[in-house]
C-alpha cells in the first residue's frame, strides 16, 4: 500500500534537529534552476516537483545549450537523490554537504539519465499532455534507482523505474499535488520557504521510492537480476 502520509511523516521525523545542510542542498539546487533560467531563451525551469523539472521549447535552443541544461540539471538531480536516500538510510547520523557532492561523480550518468527520461517524456507529451505528465511518474524513480545501482545502465535503470510505478503513478501524482499550499507559499516568500519545504519534500519522496523498491522486490515484480549491470 502505498502510504504518502506515512512518507511524509517519516520525512519530518528524519530531517528533525538535521535542518542546516538540507537546506544548502535546496540553496544550491533551487539556485542553480534560477540561474539556468535567467541564463537561457525558450524554457522554464519549474521550482515544484520530486524532482527537477525542465520544459524545453527545442526550437529556440541549439544543440550546445541543450546540453549543458541536461548536463547541469542532471548533476544536481542524482547527487541530490543520493543525499536524501543517505539522509533516510542514516537518520542517526550527522549530514554532511559532502555527501551531496559526492554525488557529482557521477555526473556524466546524471547527464544521460536526464536527457533520455526527458527525451521520451517529450515524445509522448508531443501527443496529448496527460500520457507525458504519466510518463513524468512512471520515470520518477531513476535518479534513485541510479545512486543505489549506480553500475545500472540509464535505459535499464528507466525499464527498472516503469515496473516499480505500475499503479501507483496516480499516487505519486496526488502526493506530488499535496504539497501544492506549501508551494503557492513560497511564492510570497520569493522563494524562502522552499528551504524548508524541498528537503521535507525530497525526503518523502525518498521514502516513497524505498518503499516501492521494496516492495517490488518482495512481490517478485523485479529481481536483483534486474538490478545488475547487463552490458
Amino acid at each position: 500500500m502505498f502510504n504518502r502520509r506515512l512518507y511524509k511523516k517519516n520525512a519530518l521525523s528524519c530531517l528533525k534537529n538535521r535542518r542546516t545542510v538540507p537546506a544548502l542542498v535546496s540553496l544550491v539546487a533551487l539556485g542553480t534552476m534560477i540561474l539556468l533560467d535567467a541564463g537561457s531563451v525558450g524554457k522554464s525551469i519549474q521550482l515544484i516537483g520530486p524532482q527537477l523539472t525542465l520544459i524545453l521549447d527545442a526550437r529556440k535552443m541549439n544543440f550546445i545549450v541543450l546540453a549543458i541544461l541536461c548536463f547541469v540539471l542532471g548533476t544536481v538531480g542524482i547527487a541530490e537523490a543520493g543525499f536524501y536516500l543517505f539522509a533516510i538510510d542514516n537518520q542517526e547520523e550527522k549530514l554532511s554537504f559532502g555527501t551531496f557532492m559526492e554525488g557529482f561523480s557521477l555526473c556524466v550518468k546524471g547527464f544521460l539519465a536526464f536527457a533520455w527520461k526527458w527525451l521520451w517524456i517529450l515524445i509522448w507529451g508531443i501527443f496529448l499532455v496527460i500520457p507525458g505528465i504519466v510518463k513524468y511518474f512512471a520515470y520518477s524513480q531513476l535518479f534513485y534507482i541510479l545512486r543505489d545501482y549506480p553500475r545500472l545502465g540509464v535505459a535499464q535503470a528507466l525499464s527498472v523505474s516503469k515496473e516499480i510505478t505500475k499503479g501507483h503513478k496516480a499516487d505519486l501524482f496526488w502526493m506530488h499535488f499535496s504539497f501544492i499550499l506549501w508551494d503557492l507559499l513560497s511564492i510570497p516568500t520569493l522563494g524562502i520557504v522552499q528551504l524548508w519545504v524541498r528537503p521535507y519534500k525530497q525526503a518523502a519522496f525518498a521514502f516513497a521510492y524505498r518503499s516501492l523498491m521494496q516492495r517490488a522486490l518482495a512481490s517478485g515484480v523485479i529481481t536483483q537480476e534486474d538490478l545488475e549491470d547487463i552490458n
